[in-house]
């Protein structure tokens, strides 16, 4: 895998997952980079794929909860949301659980 699709660094900031990678990306790197940080999570499903001019957000289920991992192409930025509530107390769960991989 080229370092055009590695990611960089991975922090928890107060309700989100924030993500960097090595270089700039470009929208249609997307389908090459959410499987990268996706498959990090094991037994994760996605539920909705949500395209946009500049931004996509992918919607997921883990361990009975919900995520909204986006990506911004113009603002080169990558970050995991909580669906709702119940999603929020397992962002720290899940945080670890993707920067074990990193």
């Amino acid at each position: 895998m080229s370092k055009l699709h590695s990611i960089k660094s991975i922090q928890h900031e107060n309700d989100h997952i924030i993500i960097s990678f090595v270089n700039d990306w470009y929208q249609e790197d997307i389908k090459t980079l959410n499987p990268l940080i996706l498959s990090t999570v094991e037994g994760y499903q996605i539920k909705e794929h949500t395209l946009g001019a500049d931004r996509e957000t992918i919607r997921f289920t883990w361990q009975t909860t919900e995520f909204l991992l986006n990506f911004d192409y113009y603002s080169q930025s990558c970050w995991i949301d909580a669906h709702d509530v119940k999603s929020q107390t397992s962002m720290l769960t899940l945080y670890r659980q993707i920067k074990i991989y990193v």
